[in-house]
């Protein structure tokens, strides 16, 4: 089991995000306290029974699990995150930090699903909890993402991802078009929502012999969907 340890007075993302309009409480501004970031337990071929793990360092019974998700019926396949847990600090203007969070789900073939969180300290120092602000978002391994500080469009990071779309007859690691979406801080609900999503007009590579390279290509338009949405 892989464990990292955070200080969250040293690492940090040097993003430079101006307010525009949307403020933090005192509730919701506190500094992440330093952590630690642990794997999932694994089964005995090392598949993820439990999701990965951010534990506040001095009370151990502090922390965020990854939740699991059902495909199908109630009697789908449960995936559960716990493997190769990430981790970003994003550094808010007013106070505090959020922490980006990911963490990866395997069943042994070549494809693999990544889950994110967006995590929030808040409370005070004697009670303090960590809330999740993003919904259900998950990328494949044929998809690329990404958290952009976009001043000009959000006060707040914003989670930008693109997923491939499979064709007629295209292999998984086949030239894709990709389904790009955007995901901001929607401050009167007080969690990120979907602000757009759309299909690409050109194909990009699946990234058998080669990256896959979308989200800088599609940059300019993201930005001007975003523009748009913000009027």
């Amino acid at each position: 089991m892989k464990i990292s340890l955070v200080c969250a007075s040293f690492v940090l993302i040097g993003t430079n995000i101006l307010s525009l309009g949307q403020t933090l409480t005192a509730t919701h501004s506190l500094p992440f306290p330093p952590f630690t970031v642990t794997e999932g337990n694994l089964d005995a071929d090392g598949f993820p029974v439990s999701g990965a793990k951010l534990c506040v360092l001095t009370k151990k019974d502090l922390c965020f699990q990854m939740p699991s998700e059902i495909y199908g019926s109630s009697e789908g396949t449960k995936y559960e995150f716990g493997l190769e847990p990430h981790y970003e600090l994003l550094k808010l203007k007013d106070r505090g930090y959020w922490v980006f969070f990911s963490a990866l789900f395997s069943g042994g073939g070549s494809g693999t699903l990544t889950r994110f969180a967006v995590l929030r300290y808040e409370g005070d120092n004697e009670n303090g909890r960590i809330v999740n602000l993003l919904p259900y978002v998950a990328a494949t391994n044929v998809s690329e993402w990404a958290i952009w500080p976009l001043p000009d469009s959000s006060a707040f990071p914003v989670l930008v991802h693109a997923d491939f779309v499979w064709g007629k007859g295209e292999y998984h690691f086949d030239s894709h078009f990709y389904t790009v979406e955007a995901w901001v801080f929607d401050s009167n609900v007080d969690k990120y929502v979907n602000a757009f999503e759309y299909k690409t007009s050109r194909k990009y590579s699946g990234g058998d012999s080669s990256p896959i390279r979308v989200l800088r290509p599609e940059r300019n338009e993201i930005l001007r969907r975003l523009k748009s949405v913000q009027k």
